[in-house]
């Protein structure tokens, strides 16, 4: 998060390298697998971290590199919002082919980690006080991850998908550009080129 400027060993702008394309490309490695093992009544799960940043994120799909202009909260931004159409997308494909696979996007919330070490220092100093009373523990951050990973009732009463935030699914969660299925094809493609797989 708000890493300087910088590019992944395969030339990609690190947060869109690291958080976003690299959950992409383990998740289409998985699919098969996960396709196979899923059953009805007992779903396969992708469980995609995004953040409420998606909101301040614009994905910009002529420049997903931040090559023109580099600004690492765009970036980071950018990164949880592609996340978050990778994961209502996916969902999208899984219910049009009948896979007992479930895809959905958790925010985990402001959780005390040291996530904010490349915070500018004065912020970082404010952030360090702050998060001793006001943010999650780690274990407090993981439990909606966790709970749209194991829990029963995902599939005994509301079948995966969505945007979970505090342990309960959010109806309003997003900006209206991620419930944009043009947007989300286009982002799902490029991402297929850039990683070098096949799109069907």
């Amino acid at each position: 998060m708000l890493v300087p400027e910088g590019r992944t060993e395969d030339g990609f702008e690190q947060h869109l390298g690291v958080n976003y394309l690299g959950h992409f490309l383990l998740t289409w490695l998985l699919l098969g697998k996960l396709k196979d093992c899923g059953k009805r009544g007992s779903c396969s799960r992708v469980v995609t971290v995004s953040s409420s940043a998606h909101r301040a994120g614009q994905v910009r799909l002529d420049d997903l590199n931040s090559s023109q202009c580099y600004s690492a909260h765009s970036a980071y931004c950018q990164s949880k919002l592609a996340l978050l159409f990778f994961a209502t997308h996916l969902q999208v494909r899984l219910e049009a082919d009948g896979s007992a696979v479930s895809s959905c996007a958790v925010d985990p919330g402001m959780v005390d980690t040291a996530l904010y070490r490349h915070l500018w220092p004065p912020l970082r100093l404010a952030q360090s006080a702050v998060a001793r009373l006001l943010f999650k523990s780690p274990v407090e951050g993981a439990a909606t991850a966790l709970h749209c990973a194991l829990s029963p009732t995902l599939d005994e009463q509301e079948r995966g998908g969505g945007y979970w935030a505090n342990g309960r699914r959010e109806m309003t969660s997003s900006t209206p550009a991620t419930l944009d299925p043009r947007l989300q094809q286009s982002l799902w493609d490029a991402s297929c080129r850039l990683v070098g797989v096949a799109q069907d």
